[in-house]
């Protein structure tokens, strides 16, 4: 089965907005795989949840006020128990300044 790809955009701080989606992923059986952080502006999380819970996801995403595209990759669900991986592309829309973090400097 292919990767369900999701996207969304949403004006609340990346903190507790990312935090939202771990406790709704979290609450309706799944759990969060992978988080990269691009600076301030996006998070891509990767996350395993029953195929039947995406519906669930996406309402409960939307009524928490990310703003949700249509689901890639959804199909036919099949067995609702069976385990679909996925990615959440979270956008932030904001007027704060580009993220800049203190890179070590490793002997080489």
């Amino acid at each position: 089965m292919a990767i369900v790809m999701l996207t969304a955009v949403t004006r609340f701080e990346r903190k507790a907005a990312t935090s939202f989606v771990f406790d709704t992923v979290n609450r309706l059986g799944g759990w969060i795989d992978d988080v990269h952080m691009y600076s301030n502006l996006m998070n891509t999380i990767r996350m395993t949840l029953p195929a039947g819970a995406f519906g669930a996801l996406v309402e409960a995403l939307e009524e928490g006020g990310l703003s949700m595209s249509t689901p890639e990759g959804l199909g036919e669900v099949g067995d609702p128990q069976t385990e679909r991986m996925a990615t959440l592309q979270l956008t932030f829309i904001h007027d704060e300044p580009d993220l800049k973090r203190e890179v070590p400097q490793v002997p080489g």
